[in-house]
């Protein structure tokens, strides 16, 4: 059996949990996710218009790629596994793709729940809308196939801090205006040439007096 008949009756099983959503709502997802990766084959996008293309189930691609590495990185996980692709999809599903669960929940047939999951969460370049909705229809037929098939996976997905993007350093202390170090507040350019003057002015001052004899 292929690796996506193996796979998405798991991912389906943990979708339905987390997210409350019947079996055709979870195929509809599924549907994407193997489109996208050619059935859990293709990690690495094959033939990207630019860049580096897409990676992992949903093919994220740009700052949601950079945002998934950034992920697996901070939390020490393998970019191909399980626990990091359905964790990054659990993460933007409960945070800036959240809006694609009640899009999906308001749709009413598989072919419509298909759709919208790539319009509100894929937003492919190229819909391809024949190729997801057979995807979805095989997950539903592996998944139907073992329905009592118990979780592979026991950890809950890494919901992560922050969920997106990198935690940001704030310093603990704000350096205030420079000051001088008493050292360099000292002048090196010599004393000032008016107080030259006026010494040089009370020493004949006072030589004059002596010579005339009022000192």
């Amino acid at each position: 059996m292929a690796i996506f008949d193996d796979l998405a009756p798991q991912v389906m099983r943990d979708l339905m949990k987390d997210f409350g959503l019947d079996a055709s709502r979870a195929a509809a997802i599924l549907g994407n996710l193997g489109h996208e990766s050619g059935g859990f084959k293709f990690l690495q996008e094959i033939k990207p218009i630019s860049g580096r293309g897409g990676y992992g189930w949903a093919q994220w691609t740009g700052p949601r790629r950079v945002q998934f590495e950034a992920y697996c990185t901070r939390n020490k996980l393998d970019p191909a596994s399980y626990k990091a692709n359905y964790g990054w999809l659990f993460v933007e599903l409960t945070t800036t793709e959240k809006a694609a669960i009640p899009a999906l929940k308001a749709a009413k047939t598989l072919d419509d729940q298909v759709k919208a999951f790539e319009k509100s969460f894929e937003r492919a370049g190229v819909k391809n809308y024949p190729s997801r909705i057979d995807w979805a229809k095989r997950a539903l037929k592996a998944y139907t196939a073992n329905p009592s098939l118990q979780p592979v996976k026991v950890d809950a997905p890494i919901a992560d801090d922050p969920p997106v993007g990198e935690a940001i350093t704030v310093p603990t202390t704000v350096p205030g205006p420079e000051v001088l170090n008493p050292v360099d507040m000292t002048s090196d350019v010599g004393p000032s040439p008016w107080l030259v003057v006026g010494v040089i002015v009370a020493a004949v001052a006072a030589i004059v007096l002596k010579l005339t004899g009022v000192l």
